[in-house]
């Protein structure tokens, strides 16, 4: 029994007790944390296939919108309807079908495109029983009854849909033979574009097995079904082999997206291109998962817990062994007991029991080393800047013996501003910077004072302080450094602030801070300042609580010189009023403050695009005026570009695409709505309204705009009269033209240009 209560107060037992303890509880969080993922990874499985579903309707979405792009521009190709005007006009014995030649080269062209996942692309002409595509042309009846023949869609079927009022029409899968009398078949959904009361139909021959293989991947667990906005099934694959026909597609609630029935779960997700897609997955498989992944768990568990206690009674001797040569270096093994015994502070270790009797022996001595090391480090534990001395690159018994012998010291303050390039980057390594910074600013020092200690303080600040220094000295150190540092005026500015000489060392750190508020207050400045006093700074007004309406008008204008010029005249009022550099940093970082509130009005869902941190970082490096003019072009020439994407229309239409595409080519030319009508082969009255309707602006101010944009563009950066700059854009009639541009601008033209080559000459003179 006593062996038992003794090893119970080993410091070994104590510690392979404590490992046990931490984990059996790990252990317990362990179960715990098993037990709540058990319960929520169905959820997680669920959410996994929907997510799957999510990205199979995506892909889809995205390759059937290419076919419609595909299909539009294969429809409005200038060579398949000159060919369609000589059916109507001549025949097709009498078309030129070298036309038909370069159609049918363009359809080779997208079918054999492994983007497209195309079996083919039929130009089908009803009316005159022709239809051609990838291998030539031929009768309507060969295409459809021999190359691709299906009980679905035989001959007739096409010749019915020629007239339906739809334009895109996806027709459900069907098995199609590729010959007559041929084994060799393919699932294919046919895709129909058209447009209303047209003679011709262009069918793409979608391969809807790649396109599952591709978007979806294997169908051998997991089944997928497409319907098409009436709810009719487009596709359905549960297998190899599996068909449309005969699905039944399962009833959603209303706003659900995961409907169970019969042991399976089903996933909805809506595409972009109006089809819906369903995939399904059976209950079995989640709950295959599930006992899979408890059996791994539960051996991860056993494992774990063998491994951690060995690893708890190597690590338990580990720490006992050390105790136990201590033990031995404080007495002999044989009395190791008997002191134990008369001990008379009992703890619960009977090792630390021992060390603790020994420690009495060394208590005098402690006491004689304590009160040395107090007397001599009384200074430093009273100083409130204490942390601030991790930084000093000097050795701390050299700095204690520095202020506990006495007399007066003064303190220099180095504070060290970087500069930023035109391009808004900063052309020094900051922390190297520093560092041969405070290198010559300690070697200039100790040349002339013998009792001195530089260091840094913060990233940016160098301190020296001198034993009691000579007055005429210090000045002298003073402009030599600030020759040299002013030939690096344009890499970083130093201000450099004195204080009286003190005797008090617990005054550090008020001092400290003093020169700190000091610097703050240095002036505008491109050179290095020496300052021994505070002055008196300039009472000066909030310009944005009386001219902020006035800036946001010239924001929301986009107008980037003349914001700037708003700008510029604040900041030189600010300078004429000799205010510091701390008053600038306030201005600036008050104006961009409200140019990110004026773009987060403006872009309510984009306030993650606005650089508004960068921004603040590159105004805090500004020590000059040319620095905030520099900045603050920056800062516009972005704003302006952010919002101009912002304004700029979505071209993701094919018909706006072509549209804007022909206007921004030939503006200059006499274009007219019908001119884009033809070219488009769209009426004229259906085109005008498809613009206003997707732009929201009509043709002719479309025109105009472009037009007068790049009138201002020649106006500005060319000696062209204005009659020529008018003819160059488009208009033959000055008259009007002058009309037009002051109507829009405000400016006659020749206006326009002498207000730019103001502004030019303004922008060009030296800042003084």
């Amino acid at each position: 029994m006593n062996w038992m209560r003794n090893k119970k107060r080993t410091l070994f037992f104590k510690i392979f007790v404590s490992f046990l303890a931490i984990i059996s509880l790990f252990c317990l969080f362990y179960i715990l944390i098993y037990y709540v993922f058990k319960t929520g990874l169905q959820e997680e499985i669920v959410q996994n296939s929907r997510n799957e579903t999510n990205n199979t309707a995506e892909r889809f979405s995205n390759h059937m919108e290419q076919i419609q792009i595909m299909l539009f521009h294969l429809y409005n190709n200038p060579d398949l309807v000159t060919f369609n005007r000589q059916l109507h006009r001549v025949g097709f014995q009498e078309a030129d079908y070298l036309k038909a030649k370069e159609v049918i080269s363009d359809i080779r062209g997208y079918v054999y495109n492994s983007l497209f996942l195309l079996e083919d692309v039929i130009v089908h002409f009803p009316s005159e029983r022709l239809a051609f595509g990838k291998s030539g042309s031929g009768s309507s009846d060969y295409m459809f009854n021999t190359s691709y023949y299906s009980k679905t869609y035989p001959l007739e079927y096409w010749n019915r849909l020629i007239e339906k009022p739809d334009t895109f029409l996806i027709s459900p899968a069907a098995s199609f033979q590729m010959k007559a009398g041929s084994p060799e078949s393919g699932q294919l959904i046919p895709y129909t574009f058209k447009n209303p009361n047209a003679s011709y139909q262009i069918i793409a021959m979608i391969d809807i097995q790649k396109a599952v293989q591709s978007f979806f991947g294997s169908t051998e667990v997991h089944s997928l079904t497409i319907t098409d906005p009436k709810g009719n099934v487009l596709y359905h694959s549960a297998g190899p082999g599996s068909h449309a026909e005969g699905v039944t597609v399962p009833v959603f609630q209303e706003g659900k997206m995961v409907h169970k029935q019969n042991g399976r779960y089903y996933f909805k997700s809506n595409g972009s291109d109006g089809l819906t897609y369903i995939t399904s997955l059976t209950d079995n498989r989640i709950a295959d998962q599930l006992q899979r992944l408890t059996s791994y768990m539960v051996l991860i568990c056993i494992s774990s817990l063998l491994i951690a206690t060995l690893v708890s009674l190597y690590l338990s001797r580990r720490l006992h062994t050390p105790v136990k040569h201590m033990l031995s270096s404080l007495l002999d093994r044989t009395s190791l007991q008997e002191k134990v015994d008369v001990s008379s502070e009992k703890t619960e270790i009977w090792e630390f029991d021992l060390i603790q009797s020994k420690m009495a022996e060394l208590k005098k001595e402690k006491e004689i080393i304590v009160t040395k090391l107090n007397r001599q480090n009384t200074i430093l534990t009273n100083y409130s800047y204490m942390n601030q001395l991790k930084n000093i690159n000097t050795d701390l018994s050299e700095w204690n013996d520095f202020l506990a012998d006495g007399g007066s010291y003064q303190i220099v303050y180095y504070d060290i501003r970087f500069r930023i390039s035109e391009d808004g980057t900063m052309p020094l390594d900051r922390e190297r910077a520093v560092r041969q910074l405070l290198d010559y600013i300690h070697l200039q020092t100790k040349e002339r004072f013998r009792a001195n200690h530089t260091f840094q303080m913060e990233k940016n600040e160098i301190v020296s302080v001198l034993k009691e220094p000579s007055i005429p000295e210090l000045r002298e150190l003073l402009e030599q450094l600030k020759a040299t540092l002013d030939e690096e005026k344009e890499y970083y500015v130093v201000t450099i602030c004195t204080l009286p000489a003190t005797d008090q060392p617990t005054r550090f750190s008020e001092s400290y801070q003093q020169l700190r508020d000091l610097a703050s207050e240095a002036r505008l400045l491109d050179e290095t300042q020496l300052i021994s006093e505070a002055r008196r700074l300039p009472e000066l007004d909030q310009p944005l609580l009386k001219r902020g309406r006035e800036l946001d008008q010239i924001l929301q204008a986009l107008d980037e010189e003349a914001c700037l010029e708003w700008i510029y005249q604040l900041l030189v009022n600010y300078r004429n009023k000799d205010a510091s550099v701390l008053q600038f940093r306030q201005l600036g970082l008050s104006i961009k403050h409200h140019i990110v509130k004026c773009m987060e009005q403006q872009l309510p869902f984009k306030g993650s695009e606005i650089p508004s941190k960068d921004w603040e970082d590159m105004l805090r490096d500004c020590h000059s005026l040319a620095d905030y003019e520099m900045a603050f072009r920056h800062i516009l020439y972005a704003y302006t570009a952010i919002m101009r994407d912002r304004n700029t229309p979505s071209l993701g239409e094919p018909v706006i695409a072509m549209f804007y595409q022909i206007i921004q080519t030939h503006y200059m030319e006499d274009i007219s709505l019908e001119y884009l009508s033809e070219r488009l082969n769209l009426s004229t009255t259906y085109l005008s309204v498809y613009i206003k309707e997707k732009t929201g602006v009509n043709f002719s101010e479309h025109l105009q705009k472009i037009r007068l944009n790049k009138a201002c563009e020649l106006l500005a950066t060319t000696n062209w009269t204005i009659n020529e700059v008018s003819i160059q854009v488009g208009y033959h009639n000055i008259t009007s033209f002058n009309r037009i541009f002051k109507k829009t601008t405000g400016l006659t033209p020749g206006a326009y240009r002498k207000q730019h080559l103001i502004e030019m000459n303004r922008q060009q003179k030296p800042v003084n």
